[in-house]
């Protein structure tokens, strides 16, 4: 018993100590209770983040992914036994009813071909055209709606299919799929309406099970199927796997009932989606790490400040007769108690957090805050917590007093050396992308330590620093105000509990910024991201579902003609190829894409003439003829006709016999059409190849004699004025000589300003590298080879991902049309206008929106929302911190307050010390905060390359400080702090609690 009271007198005296409170005790305690709330907003938040983005991305899946699909084939009835077991086993995936649908194949009733469907509750999937829903479908009645096709629908005394209306399928409906199988694009509905019959009807009845029992079908094949929609909240991240494991199990169920199942599920897509959201989560550890290291941080201050209070209990403990082991144990038991009580009220508050973030983004809040926090990692994480500040306000309040102000290489100066080797051997392994943070691997434990151990490097060079600053100051201010030197020179005399609050400051207010710093870098990313990927306000383009050339949409006004095409360098090297007007505007260029500025590069590639391409004009009429003889081999003759909007086309005009004049005629395509080219081509190439290229090749050669063209008996007047041969062909004028080979086009064309001169190109350096003497490099381009020269050297180029080369867009048009007609074609429109362009043939792509949807997803949000209250809550601290030191230098000190006023110092003279004292420190602090952050937001960027919304980013992040909100920041903290420091030392004209004792 005496062991008992022994063992309880120690904890009750924690518990009339911590229930008595005082002011220490209360900011120790918010410190703490903050640093937990925060840990615990972060892990409630990740989870948040990765709910909502899987939901997302489900929602973004196509209808018929989305949905778990349970199919069953045989020539049986089946449906009411196979029904009572594949439902009540789907519905256990989700908790939802499965649809079931049935199809019979093509069946011939009455020598009339019909589809017949059934689905259960149709009214649920279809949209009634005209007509009415029908009943649920019994074999002597069944009512059918019509979805497609057209003729007579058969009936029988079995099976009376009574048609009482049409409908389409709704948009999204999970049968859809299934009993309308559609064509992958309209063009591909058209093809197939063009090239067969007229369809049989396909119908529709309302119930499964009164089809599949009708006597007239009982023969007939069938297909039965379940469908289970997957919704955007009914998988969460933490079933995925359980989700996915019941998956794998129900085929094994199913086939207990009957063979011929088949079960499809998203599962593959449901595992990218939640890859994704843990890549987001993980960057999230940085913040948890923050929140670690300023609890951390204000752990040790904290004890540090309870540090004299915990002494003096201590010394009356020992004068009271008690032993060792009861002293040491009220010194745990008292920090433990504090580090247990605030962990637990900060656990709550940030379980509250969690759980109204949850509520508003739409996630279980409950389940949610039980996974997150009360879940077994969840309370392993808090107990830790706990532990490790019980732990630091022990160790802090026992350890010895830090002498600072000293030379010497200490144990907490290697320390620092090893955190800071720790993050430079990471930072020299590479930056950490997105597959890197959803695969983990030692990163997220790696991402954790990284604030904390570039923070306690920080800390440690401040506490270094402090001292001897503190002496700079008061030998450089001799002749300043007599109070600063005296600030100055009791602080430097006893830096140890002064050198714990700079560093403090210093780590709060670093991690501050670097939550400020990186949410405008994050933010500022979403805007680059946009600007890069849609560098106009619209991009349109061509939509392959109808295959309109962007020229025919009609172009808006104002838009701005772009190339767009692909290639490759001989190494193997490929590239995007954009031709780019001159004067078109640019958007989403930065400074950093390349040594140069952007007006420089375009000037370089800029052309120095008209670089138009040349062709003759033809009057307007339908038949285009062309007088030729020859003399040599018979050749074939086609025409290359453009249009005025840059379309292309190849005519056969016919062959030439011989020295005979012969009317070579073609039809002409376009209205206002222009001859852009003639081609010769070898005759019977084919059979006198048959050799199949290993021996002598088949060859023409001879001379060409074309007349005057004529265009609906229209001359053309100096139609072949300044034209010129290619790939064998030589003269010009109408009389040519032609060596044609297989592997070589005989083209005769006008001459072309780029004719003889290199396409100067801007490209990246994969692509420069190819380059021979003065930028020289043959560019391969849709298989065509381009002579160019590289002018310019840029990193990236906007709209473009991975290597590019950039060319002037009339110089390349032309260079790419005359080696090849068509290839120069425009594929692309930039326009900026305030309003968008309504082309229903092209696709039009909107920065806006892609900035609106790149800031609509919840990772981004989350990750953006919870880097704000980081910052809130460091600067807070701050705030704690900085009263905290006050009310301990009023208190702690009075012993050198009481020495100033009985040398005759007045309260205002003792104030106006407490408060120099108080603004030397906070300004040590704010300075190396300012450092700290910098170095912290830098190292982190550059060690983690994902954006908000945890892709990789393309541009790069670019470090960017929202100068007017951190100024805004700290006007508020400055204004705060003077207001909390003026009430702290405020003596109101009383003397210091020592001379007041003195006194009495």
């Amino acid at each position: 018993m005496s062991l008992l009271r022994r063992l309880a007198f120690p904890l009750r005296l924690v518990g009339a100590r911590l229930g008595a409170g005082g002011s220490r005790v209360v900011l120790v305690a918010v410190g703490v209770v903050a640093g937990a709330a925060l840990l615990a907003a972060v892990l409630g938040g990740r989870l948040v983040m990765q709910d909502r983005s899987l939901a997302l991305a489900s929602a973004q899946l196509p209808p018929g992914d989305r949905q778990v699909q349970v199919t069953w084939s045989g020539a049986t009835d089946e449906f009411s036994r196979l029904d009572g077991f594949v439902a009540p086993r789907t519905e256990s995936l989700t908790g939802a009813r499965p649809a079931a649908a049935m199809l019979f194949r093509e069946a011939s009733i009455q020598r009339r071909l019909v589809y017949v469907r059934a689905a259960d509750d149709l009214g649920r999937w279809v949209d009634v055209v005209s007509g009415r829903l029908p009943a649920k479908c019994v074999p002597a009645h069944c009512e059918v709606l019509r979805l497609q096709g057209a003729g007579p629908i058969p009936s029988t005394k079995a099976l009376n299919l009574i048609e009482v209306g049409r409908a389409k399928v709704k948009p999204g409906a999970p049968i859809g799929p299934f009993v309308l199988p559609a064509p992958p694009t309209e063009m591909v509905a058209r093809a197939v309406r063009y090239h067969t019959p007229q369809p049989s009807p396909i119908v529709v009845a309302n119930g499964v099970a009164g089809l599949s029992h009708n006597k007239e079908l009982e023969t007939f094949y069938r297909s039965y199927a379940w469908f289970l929609p997957i919704g955007s909240g009914d998988i969460h991240p933490w079933a995925v796997g359980a989700f996915q494991q019941r998956v794998q199990r129900l085929p094994s169920e199913l086939e207990t009932s009957s063979d011929g199942f088949e079960v499809t599920a998203p599962t593959e897509a449901l595992t990218t989606a939640a890859g994704s959201s843990n890549a987001a989560a993980r960057r999230l550890l940085l913040l948890g790490g923050e929140g670690g290291a300023l609890l951390l941080a204000f752990t040790v201050l904290a004890a540090a400040a309870l540090r004299r209070d915990a002494g003096d209990a201590r010394r009356r403990l020992t004068w009271f007769g008690a032993r060792r082991w009861q002293v040491e144990l009220f010194t745990l038991g008292e920090s433990a108690a504090l580090a247990a009580v605030a962990t637990l009220v900060g656990w709550v508050l940030g379980g509250l957090a969690a759980a109204a973030v949850a509520a508003r983004a739409g996630s279980p809040a409950g389940e949610v805050v039980s996974h997150a926090l009360l879940s077994r990692g969840g309370v392993l994480g808090a107990l830790g917590l706990a532990l490790v500040a019980a732990l630091l306000l022990y160790l802090t309040v026992r350890a010895p007093g830090v002498q600072l102000g000293r030379l010497g290489f200490t144990p907490l100066d290697a320390a620092a050396v090893g955190a800071v080797a720790v993050v430079l051997v990471g930072w020299a392994r590479g930056s950490v992308d997105t597959a890197q943070l959803a695969g983990g691997n030692g990163t997220s434990t790696f991402l954790l330590l990284v604030p904390a151990l570039i923070v306690f490097a920080g800390c440690v060079l401040a506490a270094r620093l402090l001292a001897p600053t503190l002496r700079a100051l008061g030998h450089a201010g001799r002749r300043g105000p007599v109070s600063l030197r005296l600030a100055a020179a009791s602080l430097a005399r006893n830096p140890g509990h002064a050198a714990i609050a700079a560093t403090f400051l210093v780590a709060s207010l670093g991690l501050a910024l670097f939550a400020a710093a990186y949410r405008s870098t994050l933010l500022r990313g979403q805007h680059d991201e946009a600007s890069y990927a849609v560098p106009a306000d619209y991009v349109l383009g061509e939509d392959f579902s109808q295959l309109v050339p962007v020229l025919h949409g009609p172009p808006p006004p104002g838009s701005e003609q772009v190339l767009r095409q692909s290639g490759n360098v001989a190494s193997g090297t490929t590239f995007a190829f954009l031709g780019l007007g001159s004067s078109a505007r640019l958007d989403g260029w930065r400074s950093d894409f390349a040594d140069r500025p952007l007006a420089d590069l375009r000037a370089a590639i800029a052309p120095r003439r008209n670089a138009s391409l040349r062709t003759t004009a033809l009057p307007r009429g339908r038949v285009l003829t062309v007088p030729a003889r020859t003399t040599g081999d018979v050749v074939a003759v086609r025409a290359i006709f453009r249009s005025p909007l840059g379309d292309y086309e190849s005519i056969p005009l016919g062959q030439t016999k011989g020295r005979r004049t012969v009317l070579l005629r073609g039809r002409v395509p376009f209205a206002h059409a222009s001859l852009a080219q003639i081609e010769l081509d070898l005759v019977n190439g084919g059979r006198n190849s048959a050799n199949a290229g290993t021996g002598v090749q088949p060859a023409a050669k001879g001379i060409l004699t074309l007349g005057t063209p004529r265009v609906d008996g229209r001359p053309v007047g100096s139609a072949f004025a300044d034209w010129t041969g290619t790939g064998g062909i030589s003269g010009g004028a109408g009389r040519l000589g032609y060596v044609l080979t297989p592997d070589r086009t005989g083209r005769f064309r006008p001459r072309q300003p780029t004719d003889g001169s290199f396409l100067r190109v801007l490209a990246t350096p994969n692509v420069a590298a190819a380059a021979g003497p003065r930028g020289i490099v043959p560019l391969e381009v849709e298989g065509e080879q381009i002579p160019a020269r590289i002018v310019g050297v840029i990193e990236r180029f906007p709209s473009i991902v991975g290597d590019a080369v950039v060319a002037d867009r009339e110089t390349a048009a032309t260079t790419l049309d005359t080696r090849s007609p068509g290839l120069g074609t425009t594929d692309e429109l930039w326009l900026n206008s305030g309003s968008r362009p309504h082309v229903s043939q092209l696709v039009v792509q909107s920065r806006a929106e892609t900035l609106a949807r790149l800031q609509a997803d919840p990772l981004a949000r989350g990750a953006l929302l919870t880097l704000a209250g980081t910052a809130a809550v460091a600067l807070l601290l701050a705030l704690v911190g900085l009263l905290l030191i006050v009310v301990g230098d009023v208190r702690d000190d009075r012993g050198e307050l009481f020495d100033l006023e009985a040398q005759g110092a007045a309260p205002a003279t003792i104030r106006a010390h407490l408060r120099l004292r108080a603004l030397l420190v906070a300004t040590f602090g704010v300075l190396g905060g300012v450092a700290l952050g910098l170095v912290l937001s830098s190292l982190v960027i550059s060690l983690v390359s994902v954006t908000a919304g945890a892709a990789k980013p393309e541009p790069p992040l670019l470090l960017t400080v929202d100068v007017r909100l951190v100024v805004a920041a700290a006007l508020a903290y400055l204004a705060l702090a003077a207001v909390l420091v003026a009430a702290a030392t405020a003596l109101r004209g009383r003397t210091p609690s020592r001379a007041a004792e003195a006194a009495a």
